[in-house]
């Protein structure tokens, strides 16, 4: 899930210095979300008119005009589920910033290049119907109607997560490896000292 900010240009007036979108999509571009996402509410700034957003199928997106950054509260309801939701926020990002963008601070906004923010997140279905996880099962297989956020108009800006868990994969064997040598320095360390010790009892 993400935000994408374009800069509307000097031109724009002032309240409406960018267009944003804010969205749920999944990681595999072929994949139609709304097999198994029943809706997504979308609670923006109340400012806006209506603040709360509800979209009932495929993009999964809220688009508007503002000037300001703020944080989106969204709820993503499932079929099959009841009313229960996943609930997080996300900060709608305008302007450049290192840690969310990957754009460096100072760099100028430049019309047409939006400012786009994204997090991977994965949600775990310990008691998902039958339903459910038969939805689940038929979203892996390429999209018939929805055709997939490829067909989005900010997919070349958005982010490619398959590489995501193998990165896991990797760090996780990087901590095991540091993991077992700081435990033989710390082994390595203690025989250390006892030597020393045995050695100051042996010349004392």
């Amino acid at each position: 899930y993400g935000s994408c900010a374009y800069w509307r240009g000097k031109s724009a007036e002032e309240s409406k210095s960018h267009e944003w979108t804010v969205y749920i999509r999944a990681a595999n571009p072929e994949e139609d979300p709304g097999l198994y996402i029943k809706r997504v509410v979308f609670q923006l700034h109340p400012s806006f008119n209506p603040a709360t957003r509800v979209v009932e199928k495929a993009p999964f997106e809220v688009t508007e005009q503002g000037w300001g950054e703020f944080e989106v509260q969204v709820k993503v309801f499932f079929h099959a589920s009841g009313d229960r939701a996943v609930e997080f926020a996300h900060l709608l990002k305008l302007y450049p910033d290192p840690e969310t963008t990957g754009i460096a601070v100072g760099e100028a906004l430049v019309e047409g290049k939006p400012v786009v923010s994204e997090r991977y997140d994965e949600v775990v279905f310990g008691d998902a119907s039958d339903d459910l996880r038969a939805r689940l099962a038929a979203a892996d297989r390429p999209s018939t109607g929805y055709g997939g956020w490829t067909t989005s108009a900010h997919a070349q800006w958005f982010g490619r997560f398959e590489t995501i868990k193998p990165q896991e994969a990797l760090l996780k064997e990087v901590y095991e490896r540091i993991t077992t040598e700081l435990r033989g320095a710390s082994k390595r360390r203690l025989e250390c000292e006892e030597e020393i010790k045995r050695l100051r009892t042996e010349t004392a």
